[in-house]
């Protein structure tokens, strides 16, 4: 049987950091959803605040919707208002 070797993408540190910067931002998303879903939503706030610093607002808002709604069983109205009520991304706190 014929396995083919797995080579490691070709990276600079520019695009490594872009990738893990991306990465990071991503898992924060989904710890603002599982700690909205537990209603705890300062520490959602400040989480998908960090990871719209990161990834920026429109990615977040995305990842955070799919994993509030998907993983964690909130309703799209529930998500959208705890959305709305954030400030824009590039707003200071």
């Amino acid at each position: 049987m014929y396995e083919p070797q797995i080579r490691p993408a070709v990276m600079n540190p520019q695009e490594r950091r872009q990738l893990v910067q991306k990465a990071k931002a991503d898992r924060l998303a989904y710890e603002a959803a599982e700690f909205l879903s537990h209603g705890d939503t300062a520490k959602a706030a400040t989480l998908a605040g960090e990871s719209r610093t990161l990834a920026g607002q429109e990615q977040t808002d995305h990842w955070l919707r799919r994993y509030a709604i998907a993983k964690f069983h909130l309703t799209k109205g529930a998500v959208d208002k705890f959305l709305d009520d954030m400030p824009p991304a590039d707003i200071a706190v």
